[in-house]
């Protein structure tokens, strides 16, 4: 009898048909027969696995496996067992088993797991990368492989490279030039057999003509090197493929640039905190991966899946990144979010007089920061305040943002040069003529009818302001009637602090029955919103551009938007604005846009006859063109008499704590300021909120005293690494300074220097070193990989003469006081809001 057959079938005669099954022996597992007997222990190794009695549950699934050693998932959970047990050697068996009758299954990617939690690396990843070539779909196996050669502390790099090379497919090149004129050529043949036009006909002439002309050569070239960091790209690529408005102008920028400068003067790089520093990328791996990214948004692609993997797999196997004297450094993304960026940007600029240029997409967690959780306003002005000290010019997405930066500039006493300051404004050409956009019936899935919805496309957060949407919406709905009223659509995902957005809708009957959220669509699902929507509302209490308005106006459709931040820029002539604040006039705006069908047609035929967005590669140009001009106002950096670069060194304050650690700051006052810039080259990790480990080589600080007449007397803090005691050493062979001593494990301490000569003026290091620098993988059960040297949280130095400063420290050491006499305290009032 068939399963459809039984189904049928009285729940008599199923129950009888059970009966006779169970007489014969008829059970599964995992849609495997097995005898009763042994489905019997797979249940008693269930039940024992539920309730975490982890060597029951062993027992019975190793009994299983021995009556039925042919199930490879059984082997699999013997294997879990062991694991949770700590049995590692048994669970790698187990998993070897599982591997041997399916190699597609869970044994290879297991055992990885286990030899990871074995500490051994290098081993785990060879069971990574064999997992992930049996089964090309295997996300978890990929997502193992990537993090482990990220952090490749443990690896023989040779040994990994050879893993790599011998087992991933070849990489795939970029067509060539000779490839692509014959690919034109015979499109130019076949011209009236295809019914081409011929604007068609011109436009691959020009190309033809482009790609026969030849190339820029060296005699072009102005010398300076272009590096782009592309770290947020390639960030974005791990968890996304088609790219939105700043990863679009990215490729365009960094490929433009690739194509029409000589070969080898462009470079594409990725910074790894745990390598602490940039690697070259290959710029003909980028160049694929970016244009397999604007075919599709298909993410489980095997083509895409490759390429991505070969990407990451040479990025993670090429060595430090070396920078030509005097090379430009330009991030078209966000670098906020890696630890330890502007170290090495500072180092970069210390030995190759590299130049620095960021693109700042916004300062909302200054500007707006009730808008923002409080770690993410820590983690941006620790950022902002390093930008402002490392960058030598920046880019900006509209004149709002510009406005912006050089109010926080002023705010901290920085001073700037508006000129040094570009606008490349995102008036993007976001609809592609030819896109398909889904059918109409997704709008019937979605209750929805064309000309019946107003479309909200935004992060669901409180700074999108929905909550005013909200409000003007049931204001509508109690002067008009439910029905009257179109629904509100709101596309995006959940952000941060939006509890209030989902309670509100929660409690209103109203706008549980009018308001839509959808998330996760497709560009075509999108586009059918935009081209059926009545009108767009973007509410936000501040933008950075704001490309949902950009993008409305290249589907036709009027938004509705406040008068504050760039959103003014964003909408142009083309927008109906309301009072920022005002829930009276947006409600009386979105009232006109609802009813008054002769204005909304006005305004759509207005879009329709002057709106001209600009296409990506317009903006990739002037991102070009403003950095050229950059390049040509900035001299060489020349060498000092040692043929080095010359090291700016901040000045130190005497009298004044300088901690070296993460930024708690919510706000920002003139003088806020960062001990981070103190720290020299590259022997050190990351900040903590305690202080900064130093690297096995040991770490310096670079001072500069400015004012000094004599002896000097300091004070350092030490922290040793757990484990055991650490030895450690203070030197400052220009200034006189050597100290010794010992600290217990993990022990807090202070330690006085003393530094009898007058300093050089230019500025002098102090390296801290550690005798016995401590593995935290033995420590950490391989959870922290690094390893690390003493430990330095925080220094303060005064003429050794200076009694009062002295007692000043020794006070505010003793009752917890120190930062009352920090370099950067905040002034008595609570400091300055950028918002104010």
């Amino acid at each position: 009898m068939s399963d459809k057959t039984r189904k049928k079938a009285p729940p008599a005669l199923r129950k009888l048909i059970a009966k006779v099954n169970r007489a014969r022996g008829r059970y599964k597992s995992a849609g495997v027969p097995v005898s009763a007997m042994v489905h019997g222990l797979i249940s008693k190794g269930n039940a024992a696995r539920s309730a975490k009695r982890w060597e029951d549950a062993a027992r019975h699934f190793g009994d299983a496996v021995t009556q039925a050693p042919h199930l490879a998932h059984i082997w699999v959970q013997l294997g879990h067992m062991h694991k949770q047990l700590e049995h590692y050697d048994l669970a790698l068996d187990a998993y070897a088993r599982a591997e041997a009758l399916d190699p597609s299954g869970e044994g290879a990617i297991e055992q990885g797991r286990v030899a990871r939690l074995q500490n051994k690396q290098g081993e785990a990843l060879q069971h990574f990368m064999r997992a992930y070539h049996a089964n090309r779909g295997n996300a978890d196996a990929l997502t193992e492989i990537l993090n482990g050669l990220e952090r490749r502390t443990r690896m023989e790099r040779q040994a990994l490279a050879g893993i790599v090379q011998g087992e991933r497919k070849s990489s795939r090149a970029l067509r060539s030039a000779d490839s692509d004129l014959a690919a034109i050529d015979g499109l130019l043949a076949r011209a009236r057999a295809l019914d081409l036009g011929a604007e068609q006909v011109q436009a691959l002439q020009a190309a033809r003509e482009k790609l026969a002309s030849p190339g820029p050569s060296l005699a072009d070239w102005d010398g300076n090197e272009l590096v782009f960091d592309a770290s947020d790209l390639i960030e974005y690529f791990a968890h996304n493929r088609l790219p939105t408005g700043i990863q679009r102008v990215q490729i365009a920028t960094i490929a433009d640039s690739i194509r029409n400068r000589p070969a080898g003067t462009v470079k594409v790089s990725c910074f790894s905190d745990q390598d602490s520093s940039w690697t070259e990328v290959s710029t003909e791996g980028f160049m694929t991966l970016c244009r397999l990214a604007l075919e599709s948004g298909d993410r489980t692609d095997p083509e895409w899946i490759d390429a991505y993997t070969e990407l990451k797999v040479d990025i993670s196997l090429a060595p430090p990144l070396k920078f030509q004297t005097g090379a430009f450094l330009v991030n078209l993304g966000t670098s906020w979010w890696l630890r330890d960026y502007f170290l090495f940007v500072r180092e970069a600029k210390r030995a190759h007089g590299v130049r620095y240029i960021p693109f700042v997409h916004d300062l909302i967690p200054i500007i707006t920061p009730q808008y923002c959780v409080k770690e993410l306003t820590q983690e941006f002005i620790e950022w902002v305040l390093g930008v402002f000290h490392h960058a030598d010019f920046f880019l900006v997405n509209s004149n709002a943002t510009k406005r912006d930066l050089l109010k926080v500039a002023g705010i901290l006493g920085h001073e700037m040069d508006s000129q040094d300051v570009a606008v490349i404004p995102l008036d993007a050409q976001f609809r592609d003529p030819d896109q398909q956009l889904a059918p109409l019936r997704k709008l019937r899935e979605w209750q929805l009818a064309p000309g019946e919805f107003a479309l909200m496309v935004s992060t669901i957060e409180v700074r999108k302001n929905h909550a005013a949407a909200f409000e003007a919406w049931l204001a509508l709905i109690d002067k008009h009637g439910i029905g009257r009223v179109p629904k509100l659509v709101c596309v995006g995902k959940r952000g941060w602090l939006d509890d209030a957005v989902y309670a509100q809708i929660e409690a209103s009957p109203h706008l549980r029955s009018r308001v839509i959220i959808l998330s996760g669509l497709s560009d075509e699902e999108l586009g059918l919103l935009y081209s059926t929507c009545r009108f767009t509302l973007y509410p936000s209490h501040y933008e950075g551009w704001g490309l949902p308005v950009t993008e409305s106006l290249c589907y036709g459709k009027v938004p509705l938007l406040p008068d504050n931040s760039s959103l003014p820029e964003a909408g142009g002539p083309f927008a109906v604005y309301y009072k920022s604040g005002s829930i009276a006039q947006l409600t009386e705006k979105a009232e006109m846009l609802m009813f008054d069908d002769a204005e909304r047609a006005r305004l759509e035929e207005k879009i329709r006859a002057e709106f001209r967005p600009r296409k990506w590669q317009d903006i990739a140009d002037q991102i070009g063109r403003e950095i050229e001009s950059f390049v040509k106002r900035t001299p060489a950096p020349t060498p000092g008499n040692d043929g080095e670069m010359v090291e700016r060194i901040a000045p130190v304050r005497f009298g004044a704590y300088y901690p070296i650690g993460r930024s708690v700051a919510q706000r920002i006052w003139r003088g806020s300021g960062s001990a981070e810039i103190y720290r020299s080259g590259t022997g050190w990790w990351w900040m903590e909120p305690w202080g900064c480990w130093t690297k096995g080589e040991g770490g310096d600080i670079a001072l500069r005293f400015v004012d000094q007449k004599g002896p000097v007397r300091g004070f350092v803090r030490l922290h040793a690494p757990p484990g055991e005691p650490t030895r450690f050493e203070i030197s400052a062979p220009a200034a006189g300074l050597f100290v010794e001593g010992t600290l217990a494990a993990g022990e807090f301490q202070w330690v006085a220097l003393d530094i009898p000569e007058i300093a050089p003026v230019e500025g002098f290091h102090i390296r801290f070193r550690s005798v016995n620098p401590a593995d935290l993988g033995k420590i950490t059960d391989g959870n922290d990989t690094r390893t690390i040297a003493i430990g330095v949280g925080g220094f303060y130095f005064c003429h050794a003469d200076d009694l009062i400063a002295r007692a000043n420290f020794i006070e505010a050491m003793s009752i917890g006081g120190l930062s009352q006499i920090a370099f950067n305290r905040e002034p008595a009032g609570g400091g300055t809001k950028a918002a104010d």
